[in-house]
């Protein structure tokens, strides 16, 4: 059984490790051709309005670029917030109906045991 355990966790890992050096190598190349695209673009807008225009424009993209990616991993942030919050908030509401049962029950057998003790006296 525990050998079974092992070779599960040694393909994950292997796994594991296969999609991040993939994943490395993916990001590596879009730089080097996030770098060609750019330089392309420069000599460009060089060629087209002037140093200045294309430093601009080429800067407003990145910054653009930027700014859409800050909003995305906001948004992804309060959304995971959220649901951290719903998880905690029914996990309450459980525990209060708990204790609500719970205090019932108990006022249901005080209520009996005052009963027997009043027949009694």
């Amino acid at each position: 059984m525990f050998d079974h355990l092992a070779q599960k966790a040694q393909v994950k890992a292997a796994q594991t490790a296969q999609t991040a050096a993939l994943g490395l190598g993916a990001s590596l190349l879009l730089a080097v051709g996030l770098g060609f695209l750019t330089a392309a673009l420069w000599i460009y807008l060089v060629t087209v309005s002037g140093a200045l225009m294309a430093a601009l424009v080429i800067g407003a993209i990145y910054v653009g670029a930027g700014f859409v990616v800050l909003a995305v991993l906001s948004a992804k942030r309060r959304s995971a917030k959220r649901e951290l919050e719903k998880i905690e908030y029914e996990k309450q509401k459980g525990a209060d109906i708990q204790s609500t049962l719970q205090q019932l029950i108990l006022a249901f057998v005080t209520g009996m045991q005052a009963g027997r003790t009043g027949r009694r006296g």
